[in-house]
C-alpha cells in the first residue's frame, strides 16, 4: 500500500462529515498544469464517453479518462490520492469510474439531490459503500459557478429512500439507457422530506477553494450542485477508488466499460521520480 498522509484528526473529519478538503499543494503543480493541459483535447473527441448538456453542443462531461494511457493513468496512482483513500479504507483499490466534469460559463446545469452509491449498487452490482471519490480543482470554485452542496454527516445514515424514475430525461429521448445514469435529471431521487429533515439537523456546506484542491467524500453523502450563473468555467477530475474486496457482481444489463471498469486489480503507487515529476 502506498504510504498514508492524512493524519488522524483529518481521518475523523472525513469520517464523522463525509468529506474532506486539502488545499493547493496536495498535488504538485506540473501534475496539475498537466491535467489542465490534457482537458480540452478530452472535450473534442467525439465518442460514447462525452456526454453533453441539454442543448447537445456544449461537453458536460467525458467518462473512462484513467482508461487513457498517459496523465489521467498515471494521476490514480499518484501516491498522495492513493495513499489517502487507502488509508481512508483501510485496503488496496482500484478506479472503478473517472470523469472530467464541466460546467461551462452560463451552460452548466445543475445537479438535483442525490447519493453517488445508490449508482453503484443498483447499476453496477457493487454491493458495499467502501468506495470514495476525489475531486481535483481545475478552476477556482466559488459561490457562482455552481460549486459542490454537501449535507455533512448524511453518509451515516446508508442509502436513503430514493425512487427510480422511468423513462428518459428531457433533452435526452434518443439516447442510449444508461444516459440516464449521468444526467442532472437525478435516477434515483431522494424525497424531499428527507432532504429538508437531514438540512435541518446537520446544516448544509459548500466546500469551494482555488484551482488545486482535491476533495474526498463519502459515495453515501448526500449532495448537489447549481447552474454555472458565471462567466468562467468550473472543471473537475473525479476518481472514484473502490477496495479491490467489493468489486461488482454480475448485473442484468451491464453499463459500459468506461462507466464501470472491469478491472479491479490493485493499483500500485507510481514510483517517487515521476510523482514528484507529475
Amino acid at each position: 500500500m502506498a504510504p498514508g498522509i492524512l493524519d488522524p484528526v483529518m481521518l475523523e473529519q472525513y469520517r464523522q462529515d463525509g468529506f474532506l478538503l486539502m488545499p493547493p499543494g496536495f498535488l504538485p503543480a506540473e501534475t496539475l498544469a498537466e491535467i489542465i493541459g490534457a482537458v480540452p483535447g478530452l472535450l473534442e473527441v467525439d465518442s460514447p464517453a462525452r456526454v453533453m448538456e441539454r442543448d447537445g453542443v456544449t461537453p458536460r462531461s467525458v467518462y473512462g479518462i484513467h482508461q487513457q494511457d498517459g496523465v489521467f493513468a498515471d494521476l490514480m496512482r499518484h501516491p498522495a490520492l492513493l495513499g489517502a483513500v487507502q488509508q481512508i479504507l483501510h485496503n488496496d483499490v482500484y478506479v472503478h469510474q473517472s470523469k472530467v466534469n464541466i460546467k461551462a460559463a452560463f451552460a452548466g446545469d445543475q445537479w438535483d439531490w442525490h447519493q453517488d452509491y445508490i449508482y453503484w449498487l443498483q447499476d453496477d452490482g457493487i454491493t458495499r459503500p467502501d468506495l470514495v471519490n476525489v475531486a481535483i480543482f481545475l478552476d477556482d470554485v466559488n459561490e457562482f459557478n455552481g460549486p459542490l452542496t454537501f449535507i455533512p454527516g448524511s453518509h451515516r445514515d446508508g442509502v436513503l429512500t430514493a425512487t427510480g424514475r422511468d423513462g428518459m430525461p428531457l433533452g435526452y429521448e434518443d439516447a442510449p439507457q444508461w444516459v440516464a445514469t449521468l444526467t442532472a435529471d437525478e435516477k434515483f431521487q431522494v424525497s424531499d422530506d428527507v432532504i429538508a429533515s437531514m438540512a435541518q439537523r446537520n446544516g448544509m456546506v459548500s466546500p469551494k477553494g482555488p484551482t488545486g484542491c482535491v476533495l474526498f467524500f463519502d459515495p453515501n453523502l448526500l449532495h448537489a450542485s447549481t447552474r454555472n450563473m458565471s462567466p468562467g468555467r468550473r472543471a473537475m477530475v473525479i476518481l472514484v477508488y473502490n477496495a479491490v474486496d467489493n468489486v461488482p457482481h454480475d448485473v442484468t444489463d451491464p453499463r459500459p466499460q468506461f462507466l464501470a471498469e472491469p478491472d479491479p486489480r490493485a493499483l500500485t503507487p507510481l514510483a517517487p521520480n515521476v510523482a514528484t515529476r507529475r
